[in-house]
């Protein structure tokens, strides 16, 4: 038989290989409507393992078996992005269930164009969570403090004009009653992690819906320090967690080029250790925009739930931390090549 009938062999399978993962994709779509309407979680991980371990038993001998577990995964993964981003609303605790998760925005909310232009990018790439900074703890009184409720507002228009959920940091249980509704996952800063009367309330605030609460590690709390600290909060009525990781200070700041020291192997005992998500920011891990990607890479290879990332249209004119700031373009392509 002729190379090229041997090619246009493989042609036809190909083609009729991509018709049976559309077909297939379709159905899984349809049975995500479904368990969507049910009130079903979309996540079944039990079920993504059983397929992939039923194809080893049956096909192992035929193909390599880590080619159909990475295929695989990605089929899954490529199924629920397409839900996620085809306009079908779900609501922030379907959304934040979806791994990795995917956090990005500006430090700080600088004006409404700023927002918005930031959030038309971010929204393109598929990202769902847009975050931005109203109420800012700076160490100097002098620095700018953030735009606070009026910020919250362009917020609140980027994320319905685009489709996104806003993650936000309150400083005080005040903050956080005023703005609630604008509000779709509560951040809890690093300056905050030890702040008891804060984690209780704002866990008491949010304990009749769970709104979603990110809690960062302090820069010098240990894991067992960072665990109570989400306790306090689950304790007070909300267990919807999600801890941050977001690089420590150690002795190596004297002379590091790394705004702090990058926390990565506390990813692996986080996730021995509970059963809350586990994200990690490398962008105050690093302090540097030219080491952020590849620190959110090892992040995720070590296991992480999802990334939490500063993105800027402009870094250089940002107003706060636009050093260690990427633009929307760095990460989509980052996300093409290394997550989608």
């Amino acid at each position: 038989m002729e190379i090229s009938e041997l090619r246009n062999k493989i042609d036809h399978l190909d083609d009729s290989i991509i018709s049976l993962l559309a077909e297939r994709i379709n159905l899984a779509k349809e049975i995500i409507h479904l368990k969507v309407q049910s009130g079903i979680e979309i996540e079944d991980k039990n079920r993504e393992r059983d397929i992939i371990l039923n194809l080893l038993d049956k096909h192992y001998e035929n193909i390599n078996p880590v080619l159909i577990k990475k295929l695989f995964t990605l089929i899954f993964n490529q199924t629920k992005n397409e839900f996620y981003n085809s306009g079908t609303p779900v609501s922030v605790q379907e959304a934040i269930k979806k791994r990795p998760i995917i956090i990005a925005g500006p430090c700080a909310i600088e004006s409404e164009e700023q927002i918005d232009n930031i959030a038309e990018r971010l929204s393109l790439t598929g990202i769902k969570f847009l975050r931005g900074g109203a109420f800012k703890p700076r160490t100097s009184p002098n620095d700018f403090q953030g735009l606070g409720s009026e910020g919250l507002d362009y917020m609140l228009s980027a994320v319905c004009k685009h489709g996104m959920y806003s993650v936000t940091e309150v400083l005080d249980a005040e903050q956080l009653e005023e703005n609630y509704d604008k509000i779709d996952v509560i951040q809890i800063g690093s300056r905050n992690m030890s702040s008891y009367a804060l984690l209780k309330s704002v866990g008491k605030l949010s304990s009749y819906d769970h709104k979603p609460i990110i809690l960062k590690r302090g820069f010098s709390a240990t894991i067992k320090e960072f665990l109570y600290a989400a306790e306090y909060i689950i304790q007070a009525g909300n267990p919807n967690i999600i801890l941050c990781l977001r690089g420590i200070r150690t002795f190596e700041q004297m002379d590091s080029v790394f705004r702090n020291t990058p926390d990565l192997a506390s990813i692996l005992e986080l996730k021995d250790k509970t059963e809350l998500p586990v994200i990690y920011d490398p962008s105050h891990a690093s302090g540097d925009s030219k080491y952020v990607l590849s620190l959110a890479k090892a992040a995720l290879n070590l296991g992480a739930d999802g990334l939490m990332i500063e993105c800027h249209d402009s870094p250089n004119k940002a107003v706060i931390d636009g050093k260690q700031a990427i633009t929307p373009l760095q990460l989509e392509e980052f996300l093409v090549n290394e997550v989608y």
